[in-house]
């Protein structure tokens, strides 16, 4: 009987061992905290991390993230987070003093442009003062967006070790659908005439969009929403469209119709023909993230597609095993 007790109090001292050394299961299975500013920057953390983190996307479907300002549910939520990750290059102007006080706290703060803007990939550009600026739209080449990613799973996995290996695996995975849809892109774009490859938009997010494919870019407002445009900048836009004889002019979702709408008139009043594209294109901001477009590949795949087809130019294939799938009237011909 006393060997049975001490038998007895032996597992009872090991089994207390072994939990204060795993520690508890509910401190095991507690989720970081993740906070991303951009519809684009809440996709990536969707599609590296899934349900393993605890995620807070502030910005939401067609907001200018130019123009946003944080509310106090924002800050709140910023400075209860592990992480925060934004785009960067100054995207998000109204978040700067925001992100040096997150700094002072120790609460990390992650710009998903830092890879990008490390290979030396970021186009240089000026502001609506003529000052240097960094381009920040580095998104619309897959390119930079998987080096965006990747970068996304190595600091999620600094942060919660745990799941780290889950989190590259994922990057690597989505790394190679992002290089598929490049592909796909490349050739869709390159069927529209050599001569008829000018984008004209609203305002000038879509340089890496025209570097990746070998096209131009005329734009109405520069890199930066914050300004109105001017007259000049409006018939100067007109201008380039007779000169050019480019018969599509694109809207995007977050930015007002006025200013294309002012852009139109004037072309028109100078005899010119122009239209608008078939739809309007996501720029800086995508969709809800249950809509087609609110993922990164549904965004990328809709703007190819109605650029491509807005020139009356047929799409090639889209690849089997490319998902989300797009709606067969998105990619019809």
């Amino acid at each position: 009987m006393k060997f049975k007790t001490i038998a007895v109090c032996i597992a009872l001292l090991m089994a207390t061992l072994n939990f204060l050394a795993e520690g508890p299961v509910s401190a095991q299975a507690e989720k970081i905290n993740v906070v991303a500013t951009t519809t684009q920057a809440a996709d990536a953390v969707r599609i590296i991390a899934g349900d393993k983190v605890n995620l807070t996307g502030l910005m939401g479907a067609g907001v200018d993230p130019h123009l946003y300002k944080p509310t106090e549910a924002d800050i709140r939520a910023m400075n209860e987070a592990d992480l925060v990750i934004y785009s960067g290059l100054h995207l998000e102007g109204q978040f700067d003093k925001v992100f040096e006080a997150l700094g002072e706290r120790s609460i990390r703060t992650y710009p998903l442009s830092d890879p990008v803007k490390n290979a030396g990939y970021v186009i240089e550009t000026l502001d609506a003062k003529g000052a240097s600026a960094h381009d920040p739209h580095f998104w619309f080449d897959p390119r930079n967006w998987a080096m965006a990613v990747e970068g996304v799973a190595e600091v999620l996995a600094e942060t919660d070790p745990t799941n780290g290996d889950l989190y590259r695996a994922n990057a690597k995975a989505y790394s190679a659908d992002l290089d598929l849809l490049y592909q796909w892109s490349l050739e869709a774009m390159s069927g529209v005439p050599e001569d008829k490859r000018i984008l004209i938009t609203s305002h000038d997010a879509f340089q890496y969009f025209a570097a990746a494919f070998g096209w131009k870019v005329v734009a109405v407002q520069g890199i930066s929403t914050a300004a109105e445009a001017s007259v000049s900048d409006i018939q100067k836009v007109a201008k380039a469209i007779m000169d050019s004889g480019i018969p599509v002019i694109f809207v995007e979702s977050s930015v007002p119709h006025r200013t294309i709408e002012a852009v139109i008139e004037s072309a028109r009043a100078q005899g010119g023909k122009v239209r608008t594209g078939i739809r309007d294109l996501y720029s800086d901001a995508m969709d809800a993230p249950d809509k087609y477009g609110g993922t990164y590949i549904g965004m990328f795949t809709h703007n190819v597609a109605t650029i491509v087809r807005s020139f009356e130019v047929e799409l090639p294939v889209y690849p089997e095993t490319l998902a989300p799938k797009p709606a067969a009237e998105l990619i019809a011909q």
